[in-house]
């Protein structure tokens, strides 16, 4: 789970929502949400959430529509071959798929190519051209790539006229094509610019469609493809995005693809309402691992076959290859966060290359690292490069921060490169290996220039701020259905409740590696789910408070709905990690989190002997106990149990406030510890009776007896005279003592507490062990309540 600095809570203006909300039928919180995404109009707002009169617009008001569409079907009509060549992302296999799933309709005569990542690389290449003429093939058809293939077009063979549909950001100079269709040129009139490959692909068929039926509806078949593809580019899931999804995830339960079907069944998502969420963490995985580690030609002919034996043993295939990319990916990742710990702090921009040996498929696979690039920003939240080296060229995934435009960024780099392409927030680049370097420190720079301090703090966007007091009904999150699918531009409405009391946290997954616990909503006791939120275990604890941001949502067992609530992020006044009732080493602990780079002030007991130790380590400083903490420090550690009582209002020495961690390491591993030196330091009347009864025997044998021979002989019988022992003795009158010599005394019986010594020593003793004892058991809010303000 990723931590915000900033939280944005949207504010709009609550009278002007409320007729607004009344005429549409819906609540003010609702209308509020929609208010902030820019729908403020009644007949907006109704056609977002009913769909539009009409839902596409006219597919020739994109630029060289029709002159894509005529040549294509004029192909159709001769026979001439017909390639449609995608790319190996899930949106180019969709998009592929769908085209070619038409155009087979037509009896035209086509086929599918895709290029192989590795080897062939994103988008045209002129063997791939030459092969497919060399087959015959006399017209290419783009689709999620081509716009940056200017030297290819160019060194085409000739009678081989190329088509390019794409959805990337134009370059300057364009491919000589016969027709682009890309609604993001400059000079396209298309009203709308946020399709994805299969979109376009989409909107290519319907233009098809009506070369040969004019007054016919406009074509939408195959929608459960065009949804999949939009999804998982992760494209505005608004206008005609949001129509090809919403029909598409429908058309999806029941879709007469085979392929699709058994992949759904795989997934075990069949024979239920599907969601923009299901496509991105289940279906797009296993389609787009085919294309990184082997072929997505294979997940082609997946979504094409009509063999219901063939579907299924491919299905489990794209299963299978899903499971060791994840095992792969994995590997890098724990890689790259060797390498940058071996960095040391991280700069402006992550920026690291791995060999990668494709016979013996061993180092960074230039398949997976865009999906590590993503996993690093979101633990660090930099931009991140990574570079997969083969022999003298690598090929880099890249991804961003939403300040930076990535684009642009590596724009202002392209000196260094063969080739990129992209968009704001991801793109690939390939570049000589030797050029790695340079590279590098020419992007840190341009990013250092391009971004101020402020913009490495994330952002959370929240849309309402709910009073904890107040009911969330099941009514309610029924309506906020309304808004799906959620997705780019339109996500899932996000809520917070400041001063929120965590109730029975527990671990729970097959690695234990999700938290869930209990917050009162009203009169309801919410069920909420953090997931990968294990490492918050010892900070949410039981009663704790905290301010949360969730999605709520509507969860059915056994026919029973209920609200859940999926935490996206908390914070509280002070961040308090309580690791008292931990099993895990304190040592190995400030180890994991000394690893982040950050600084932390950690407390001790003043004269410890691990302070030595501690010094030394990297970004430490140390504070003792009875010290007031720097208001600047932000990760305050409690390494020791505290000799004195810091956990009162004047004593406690951490300021907290927003941004504020508190680590309190120490344990019931500390308290033996302290209780066996306690043995040493202070009054035992089991070790003074042994003392005792040693000394008289001694006294008893000679009159009179050297202190140091005494103490020699105790120690010879592994019993340790100390000072106060003998003072508690002499204030008893049990010995006497002149100069270095002791001899007998009274032999009346006495109690202990008569001895000023014993009785001042025991009172030291029993508060110090008061002090340790409500050390480990205060209560988290309390601490939290002691924060100096």
């Amino acid at each position: 789970m990723k931590k915000y600095k900033y939280w944005d809570l949207k504010q709009c203006d609550r009278e002007e929502i409320k007729p607004l909300a009344r005429q549409l039928g819906i609540s003010p919180v609702t209308a509020g949400i929609l208010w902030n995404r820019g729908l403020k109009e009644e007949s907006a707002i109704r056609d977002f959430l009913y769909g539009k009169k009409e839902p596409y617009y006219d597919p020739f008001r994109m630029k060289d529509m029709r002159i894509a569409a005529e040549r294509i079907m004029q192909a159709v009509r001769d026979h001439e071959k017909i390639a449609v060549y995608g790319d190996y992302d899930v949106d180019g296999i969709t998009a592929s798929s769908l085209l070619y799933l038409y155009l087979k309709e037509q009896f035209a005569n086509v086929c599918t190519y895709i290029p192989k990542r590795e080897g062939e690389g994103y988008g045209l290449n002129c063997e791939a051209l030459q092969s497919l003429y060399d087959l015959g093939i006399t017209l290419i058809v783009t689709v999620d790539c081509g716009i940056s293939g200017v030297k290819e077009v160019a060194e085409a063979p000739r009678g081989m006229d190329i088509i390019i549909t794409d959805h990337h950001r134009p370059p300057e100079i364009l491919p000589a094509a016969y027709a682009i269709v890309n609604p993001k040129q400059a000079d396209c009139a298309y009203p709308f610019k946020g399709l994805s490959g299969v979109g376009v692909a989409f909107k290519l068929c319907q233009a098809l469609e009506k070369l040969q039926n004019p007054e016919a509806p406009l074509w939408e078949r195959f929608t459960e493809l065009a949804a999949l593809g939009t999804v998982a580019d992760i494209v505005p899931l608004q206008d005609e995005n949001r129509t090809l999804v919403k029909r598409g995830l429908k058309a999806m339960e029941t879709t007469s693809l085979t392929g699709l079907r058994k992949l759904l069944e795989v997934c075990r998502c069949a024979n239920e309402p599907l969601t923009t969420e299901k496509i991105g963490f289940m279906l797009a995985p296993r389609l787009n691992a085919v294309g990184r580690l082997e072929h997505a030609q294979l997940a082609v002919e997946l979504l094409v076959t009509k063999d219901e034996i063939m579907a299924e043993a491919m299905a489990n295939d794209l299963n299978n290859e899903n499971a060791v990319r994840q095992e792969i990916s994995r590997q890098i990742f724990e890689e790259a966060i060797e390498l940058l710990e071996k960095q040391g702090p991280v700069g402006p921009a992550i920026v690291l290359a791995g060999k990668w040996d494709p016979e013996t498929q061993e180092g960074w696979h230039p398949g997976v690292i865009g999906i590590v690039a993503s996993r690093l920003v979101d633990r660090y939240y930099r931009p991140v490069i990574l570079i997969s080296v083969h022999g003298d060229q690598a090929k880099g995934s890249c991804r961003s921060i939403p300040p930076l435009d990535l684009y642009d960024a590596i724009d202002a780099c392209s000196a260094d490169l063969i080739q990129f392409g992209g968009h704001s927030q991801a793109a690939g680049l390939t570049l000589e290996s030797d050029k790695i370097e340079a590279f590098k420190l020419h992007f840190l720079e341009v990013v250092k220039n391009s971004l101020q301090p402020e913009d490495y703090q994330p952002h959370l966007s929240v849309d309402v701020e709910w009073d904890r007091h107040e009911e969330m009904s099941l009514a309610f999150l029924h309506e906020l259905q309304m808004l799906e699918p959620f997705g780019c531009e339109n996500p899932a409405p996000l809520f917070m409740i400041r001063g929120a009391e965590v109730h029975n946290p527990r671990l729970f997954g097959q690695e234990m590696n999700h938290l869930r616990f209990y917050v009162n909503v009203g009169y309801h006791s919410c069920h909420c789910i953090m997931w990968q939120g294990a490492p918050w275990q010892y900070c949410l604890t039981n009663n704790a408070e905290a301010d949360i941001a969730f999605k709520p949502h509507i969860n059915v067992f056994n026919g029973v709905e209920s609200v859940n609530l999926d935490m996206v992020a908390f914070r509280m006044d002070m961040e308090l990690h309580d690791y008292r009732k931990s099993q895990e080493l304190k040592e190995n602990v400030l180890a994991k989190l000394l690893q982040s780079g950050r600084p932390f002030t950690v407390f001790i007991n003043q004269g410890s002997g691990e302070e030595a130790e501690l010094s030394a380590m990297p970004n430490v400083t140390i504070r003792y106990y009875g010290d007031l903490c720097d208001e600047s420090a932000e990760s305050v550690v409690f390494y020791e149990l505290p000799r004195k009582d810091i956990f009162q209002w004047n004593n406690f020495p951490v300021k907290g406030g927003q941004g504020c961690a508190l680590y309190i390491l120490y344990n019931m591993d500390d308290l033996y510890i302290q209780k066996n030196r306690m043995q040493e330091e202070y009054p035992d009347r089991a070790h003074l009776a042994e003392a005792y009864r040693f000394i008289k025997k001694v006294l008893q044998s000679q009159a009179v007896a050297k202190l140091n021979q005494l103490t020699y002989q105790a120690e010879k019988r592994q019993l340790h005279l100390k000072d106060h022992d003998l003072q508690i003795f002499r204030e008893l009158d049990f010995f006497r003592q002149q100069g270095d010599s002791l001899m007998m005394g009274s032999t009346e019986r006495k109690q202990l507490d008569v001895s000023p010594t014993y009785a001042r020593l025991c009172g030291e003793r029993d508060a110090l062990l008061e002090i340790y004892q409500n050390s480990l058991r205060i209560a988290c809010p309390r601490i939290q309540s002691l924060k100096r303000r």
